[in-house]
């Protein structure tokens, strides 16, 4: 087994910190920087790191974190991707309610 399936493990089995998830938000491999952004531990700071990412799925991931804060969300609204842009003004507008 490879070195980035069990980082990808430890991430979804809750085995890592913040600190590495600031390490692993911003991995060149995307399956561990999706992952990271996807850990229910993740902050808004390591979110908003995810938003800026240029891959799609890890900014996906960041967006449907329960943990996104209204000010990735409000940058997200103005996303290249009218996909991510729509969903991201959905949940700014519940996020308001």
């Amino acid at each position: 087994r490879s070195l980035v399936v069990s980082i990808v493990e430890k991430i979804k089995l809750g085995q890592v910190d913040e600190v590495d998830l600031l390490e692993y938000i911003t991995d060149n491999d995307i399956s561990v920087a999706i992952a990271a952004a996807e850990s229910p531990i993740a902050t808004e700071p390591i979110l908003d790191i995810a938003v800026h990412d240029n891959d799609k799925a890890v900014k996906m991931a960041a967006l449907n974190n329960p943990n996104i804060g209204e000010a990735s969300l409000k940058l997200l609204c103005m996303d290249a991707d009218p996909e991510i842009a729509n969903i991201a003004n959905s949940k700014l507008e519940m996020k308001r309610k």
